[in-house]
């Protein structure tokens, strides 16, 4: 009886730590009594994320609004720490100390597996040493909190209704005679304007799909 009087607390949580889920939100109602650890819990629950492997922070649906990270071991009740029941209290799920959220069914794996790096790239040129990093960009970037996936593949983010033309980007890179001949192809600067040089721009998104260490470019 006293429980189906507790007044309820509806908790919004934004996943910001990964391109897929950041325009998503995960909705909880819970008793004003819950503790903030089972908070956690509940969330890493729905989520499907390692409890532990991730912060809570307060936030305003757009922004977080305290960077302090919510206490995901304390056992006061979310009723005492701030929370409103009758109001929507929104939520920022983000990286924990620079590292991205571990998956669930990551959790019994090994170490070796994320150690190891899987890299696609050219066949040795004759008399001469790839210098494939005179090509990354250090002012590209595409939400840095993503980590190449286990694979060992890089993928191609969607700019809106690209799938047709990521598929076959990914197609070219595959194809190692045309990935090569597009490497050993040097770009002459003097002769045309870099941004406006196809295989140029080309050759530098085959570099980063060899190199870059996200998920997706």
């Amino acid at each position: 009886e006293c429980a189906a009087e507790e007044p309820r607390v509806l908790c919004i949580i934004q996943d910001t730590t990964n391109s897929k889920t950041v325009n998503e939100r995960v909705t909880l109602n819970l008793p004003a009594s819950t503790p903030l650890k089972r908070l956690f819990e509940d969330v890493a629950a729905k989520v499907g994320y390692v409890n532990g492997s991730f912060d809570l922070m307060w936030g305003n649906g757009d922004s977080v609004t305290d960077t302090t990270p919510i206490d995901q071991n304390s056992d006061k009740a979310i009723l005492d720490a701030g929370f409103e029941p009758g109001k929507k209290n929104f939520l920022h799920l983000t990286d924990k100390d620079g590292e991205q959220p571990r998956a669930m069914q990551e959790e019994s794996g090994t170490t070796e597996d994320s150690a190891q790096e899987r890299f696609i790239g050219p066949l040795p040129r004759e008399g001469s040493i790839g210098c494939t990093h005179d090509y990354v960009s250090q002012s590209y970037s595409y939400s840095s909190v993503l980590s190449k996936s286990e694979t060992g593949y890089v993928g191609l983010v969607n700019q809106a209704m690209t799938c047709y033309l990521n598929s076959l980007l990914q197609t070219l890179f595959m194809t190692p005679e045309f990935r090569n001949a597009l490497y050993k192809w040097e770009f002459e600067e003097s002769e045309e304007d870099p941004e406006r040089s196809i295989p140029y721009q080309l050759q530098r998104l085959f570099v980063l799909l060899q190199t870059s260490k996200k998920r997706a470019i």
